[in-house]
């Protein structure tokens, strides 16, 4: 699996954007999907791989922003940090995402999230 490059991706949708996170998802031009979401430790924007599988279960609140991440079929993933992006492994970094201990609807709160 491909990391993220995020002058490669092209937006698919903005999945949450209110007070708590800002959380988006692309895809390149072979169609493969990055999710793109605030990342506290490093800090920065983190961009890193997904599947149709991952992305639903989490879209039906099974599995938790942070279960994403850990379950990415990539080794690596970029950190954008003062637009300088940055290839972090998953198996050697601590990598905090920010409310990454909750599921989309807790994201979300009130607001229903429109799964395509």
């Amino acid at each position: 699996m491909e990391t993220g490059e995020p002058n490669e991706l092209k937006l698919v949708r903005a999945l949450v954007s209110n007070s708590l996170i800002h959380l988006e998802l692309y895809e390149n031009s072979k169609g493969n999907l990055f999710m793109a979401a605030v990342c506290n430790k490093p800090e920065g924007t983190i961009y890193f791989a997904t599947t149709p599988s991952l992305l639903y279960s989490f879209l039906e609140n099974k599995i938790k922003l942070e279960d994403l991440l850990e379950r990415c079929p990539s080794f690596f993933v970029q950190i954008v940090s003062r637009n300088k992006p940055t290839l972090y492994s998953l198996k050697d970094s601590t990598i905090e995402l920010k409310e990454g201990d909750k599921t989309i609807k807790q994201l979300t709160s009130d607001d229903p999230i429109e799964i395509w």
